[in-house]
């Protein structure tokens, strides 16, 4: 059985077509600016209220137009499973997305690179006052989980999946998007946001829907900022290292 899309779903489907522009637009520039800077440079002072500021503007912008552009069963969020046994099934999943990255990265023989680039990105992107970190924190670790899979999965895959009748379109199309939006951060974390892009669709077409994606990204977004001291420590620890066999070489 088909699902009735809401009246005005083209609009909201014209709008994520329209910020999938942006993202790419910011994503490319940010990678440009990236490759400029000699060293990491921190983002401006006020970047953690504008960050906040851009995720408070989405998901108004899908609130006032819930029903008329949008819906629980367009989007494919389902509520068959309860919270409890969904989070476990979210947990697992992230767990297993880790251990299958790092296993990949290792037999590659660039995890230590991928994870340095992790950490620069990290600090380019963190700012130093505590309130904007704060306030960046909120945004990146809380509200974009929920907006990025609400316009990337539910909308883009999704609710244009029933629009043009092709799922497998649509799957194909969200990759790519995906990717162009996470540029940015350099062609090694490709494998990574390709491993994690096809488990957010699983879980986005499984029992939990949407809310399993959610779930997932969330794991997704907090985990690296939980792990973020011991990645500061253990990337000087090896600049010293480095530094210091240089100095003996030379």
């Amino acid at each position: 059985m088909k699902t009735e899309l809401p009246p005005l779903s083209n609009c909201v489907l014209f709008f994520v077509a329209v910020i999938s522009m942006v993202y790419l637009y910011n994503s490319i520039a940010q990678r440009q600016l990236i490759k400029k800077q000699r060293k990491a440079e921190r983002p401006k002072s006020s970047f953690g209220f504008l960050i906040l500021w851009n995720q408070i503007s989405l998901i108004s912008f899908f609130f006032i137009t819930y029903i008329l552009g949008w819906d629980a069963p367009s989007v494919g969020l389902k509520f068959e499973i309860l919270p409890v046994f969904s989070l476990i099934i979210e947990l697992i999943c992230y767990c297993t997305f880790v251990l299958i990255v790092n296993k990949i990265l290792k037999l590659l023989r660039v995890n230590q690179i991928v994870e340095d680039d992790a950490y620069l990105v990290s600090v380019r992107l963190i700012p130093r006052q505590k309130l904007q970190r704060i306030l960046f924190l909120i945004a990146v670790c809380i509200l974009n989980p929920m907006t990025e899979e609400l316009i990337f999965r539910g909308v883009l895959v999704h609710q244009l999946g029933i629009y043009i009748n092709n799922y497998y379109l649509t799957i194909i199309l969200g990759l790519f998007v995906t990717l162009g939006n996470h540029i940015y951060q350099g062609r090694l974390h490709i494998i990574t946001h390709i491993i994690f892009y096809i488990f957010t669709v699983t879980l986005l077409y499984s029992d939990v829907g949407l809310i399993g994606s959610i779930g997932f990204h969330l794991a997704g977004d907090i985990y690296p900022f939980m792990w973020l001291k011991y990645q500061v420590n253990n990337y000087k620890q090896r600049r010293r290292e480095e530094r210091r066999a240089k100095y003996v070489s030379n």
